[in-house]
């Protein structure tokens, strides 16, 4: 892979992530500003709880379906129709807010759409970057992408939103709203520098079909199966810690709300500031960057589940948030070399759903143990952490089988690159990790297109049964 520092990221890279913050700076602004508008709506914490449980489940409903539409659609209008989308429907919610006519069933939909908008756009989203940068250039992408996301979406939103909802109720929602706007114009004008045509869709292809194909790539056997049970064992974890995080710095540590607050957002700064400074990460095999993720996420759960000070939660809190940085820019890039262009909708649609649905998992049991013990669910998180380490230590070097994508040359010349055996990385390791769609009768409308760099897709039959994706 080419080093960062002497192949840049190209410029148009830069303005789609421009459009990326501003969208996640209004995305940022309702973490906080739906429970409070909830929280002003009704006393009850049973329906501030259902706006964030609505939240939560449009994703992990939408996610496979949302990702097949993605991979119908052409990526960037399908991008820029729902940030459309999204700054009308929180303009329309900024009205009703203005207006005194929102209702707490109201804010429920306006909730569900909200993110299932933000789904479809996170599937095709995942697809456009494809477009924007070269392979080579994935893992530095990817590594911009996720700490922006985090800073902005997770730290500075949340704070602007909750002293913007002091100001005016309906002041996040119509800043919200511009937010959207804006990054649909970003997108809109954004020069890509090729475009890859896409076949007219096949008449008897069928949503359900493209929705199966999407969970038969994203968990079919070997290298994505093992990502998979990775993230998936590791969102329970980490979910039930972060659960948790209020009982530990308010109850057990025994921190004021002004020096928690001061502590997360330490903690969160500096996991993005060691993302960032780290410019080895770049340049790191994925195996190694998911080995030395898993052993940062261990220690800082460790300091976690043993903190009595704001200092050392903050330590704590860095290590675990770059552990969870690292990881994922690790996998997404692994996936994005190993899955067909075509097919990346989809598989961003599964692994969200594996995500979403861990994650609500993780909560409900980090809450059971923190009843018993403030410092439990992060005790539990290090173990688990341990586990996956000790479990997937020889079987995650399969993952830097992925071979750089080579320039197109005809299905004939694609199907003798894969048929080539690649070197192996250890003695005792496979040469290749390739993703394999297994056989589920005829396919009709895996991909329609030759990926960049895949070794042979059919683009008359699509990607078939027991293929070979390299």
């Amino acid at each position: 892979m080419a080093k960062p520092d002497k192949d840049p990221l190209p410029r148009h890279f830069w303005w789609y992530l421009a459009a990326g913050a501003v969208s996640w700076l209004g995305d940022g602004l309702i973490v906080v500003g739906f429970p409070l508008l909830a929280a002003g709506l009704t006393g009850s914490p049973l329906g501030i709880a259902a706006v964030i449980v609505t939240q939560r489940l449009a994703p992990m409903l939408l996610s496979l379906p949302a990702g097949a539409l993605a991979d119908r659609w052409n990526a960037r209008i399908t991008a820029v129709a729902t940030n459309v989308a999204q700054a009308v429907l929180f303009a329309v919610a900024a009205v009703l807010v203005a207006e005194n006519h929102l209702g707490l069933i109201s804010l429920i939909v306006i909730a569900f759409l909200a993110d299932a908008l933000g789904t479809l756009f996170t599937c095709a989203n995942g697809a456009l970057l494809a477009d924007v940068v070269e392979p080579k250039h994935f893992r530095p992408a990817n590594t911009w992408l996720r700490a922006c996301n985090t800073v902005i979406a997770f730290v500075i939103g949340p704070g602007f939103g909750g002293l913007l909802y002091a100001t005016g109720r309906q002041l996040p929602l119509i800043i919200d709203a511009g937010s959207f706007a804006v990054a649909a114009a970003v997108l809109a004008a954004l020069r890509l520098p090729s475009t890859r045509p896409r076949p007219e869709p096949k008449p008897d292809r069928r949503l359900i079909t493209e929705v199966k194909d999407g969970v038969r790539i994203s968990f079919s056997s070997g290298p994505m199966r093992l990502m998979a049970g990775m993230i998936g064992t590791m969102t329970v974890a980490q979910a039930g810690s972060v659960a948790a995080i209020v009982v530990l710095g308010t109850h057990t540590v025994g921190l004021d709300k002004t020096a928690f607050g001061w502590t997360l957002a330490a903690g969160n700064v500096a996991a993005v500031a060691v993302m960032l400074s780290i410019g080895r990460v770049a340049t790191l095999r994925t195996s190694s960057a998911v080995l030395v993720s898993l052993v940062f996420g261990i220690v800082g759960e460790l300091l976690l589940g043993t903190a009595h000070s704001g200092p050392q939660m903050s330590v704590g809190l860095a290590m675990d948030a770059s552990a969870v940085l690292i990881i994922s820019v690790s996998l997404t890039t692994a996936r994005m070399r190993l899955v067909p262009r075509e097919m990346l909708g989809r598989m961003t649609g599964g692994y969200q759903t594996v995500i979403y649905a861990a994650g609500t998992a993780g909560t409900l049991i980090g809450g059971a143990l923190a009843e018993s013990s403030g410092r439990l669910p992060y005790l539990v998180c290090a173990a688990v952490y341990a586990g996956v380490l000790a479990t997937s230590f020889r079987r995650v070097r399969g993952l830097d089988a992925a071979p750089e994508p080579a320039a197109a040359g005809g299905a004939a010349a694609g199907a003798a690159a894969a048929a080539e055996p690649a070197a192996a990385p250890a003695r005792t390791e496979p040469a290749a990790a390739p993703v394999v769609i297994p056989a589920q009768g005829s396919a009709d409308g895996g991909g329609t297109n030759g990926k960049v760099g895949t070794a042979a897709v059919d683009t008359e039959k699509g990607v078939t049964a027991g293929e070979v994706v390299d």
